[in-house]
């Protein structure tokens, strides 16, 4: 469902048929790193707000960074370099800094399409430093992706987003069932 070189996808919609435009993310996006606010664990006051860091949810707490519907992609620390930590967030959060914050831009960009779009670049080629890689700010809204008109990429979006969340009921059934393997066996052998 994304473009390849010749800037058209293998698989798409019916009714689209436009050229996908090779686009950097400085074009299409606003970053919103100015607001991030590192808090250490003993500081932090308890609440409902998901706290984000390079590799996703690290806490919850009370009091936000951001309010709205934002792509976060890890700065430094990500745990797995080759399955690079991008997450798609929509209300209230708040953001340390290991992870930047984009939103794409009204007409131009749409957050769930670029959810996917930046998750197929191969980050790591883009990173630098020694143990702790670091993807530069600079460095990430130069980044490029084949991006088609806006009504596309919000069905693309929202396709993705239906099987993520049909993957996320599919995975939770698999945990309740195993637990309840787990309970059975205990009893049987008890």
């Amino acid at each position: 469902m994304f473009a390849d070189e010749t800037g058209y996808p293998a698989l798409r919609f019916k009714g689209f048929t436009a050229k996908w435009e090779q686009r950097k993310l400085g074009d299409i996006t606003r970053r919103y790193d100015n607001l991030r606010v590192p808090v250490t664990a003993s500081k932090r006051k308890h609440g409902d707000i998901p706290y984000y860091g390079a590799n996703g949810i690290q806490d919850f707490v009370s009091g936000y960074t951001h309010d709205g519907e934002f792509i976060l992609v890890a700065e430094d620390g990500a745990r797995d370099p080759k399955n690079y930590p991008v997450n798609y967030v929509n209300g209230k959060i708040w953001v340390n800094n290991h992870a930047h914050v984009l939103q794409g831009i009204q007409g131009l960009a749409n957050n769930l399409f670029l959810l996917n779009g930046i998750k197929k670049i191969n980050i790591v080629a883009y990173l630098v430093g020694g143990s702790r890689a670091k993807l530069n700010a600079e460095t990430l809204m130069q980044l490029s992706i084949k991006l088609p008109s806006i009504h596309e990429q919000e069905k693309i979006g929202q396709l993705f987003q239906s099987l993520d969340k049909t993957i996320t009921l599919h995975d939770k059934k698999i945990q309740y069932l195993k637990q309840l393997k787990r309970g059975l066996l205990q009893k049987m052998f008890v």
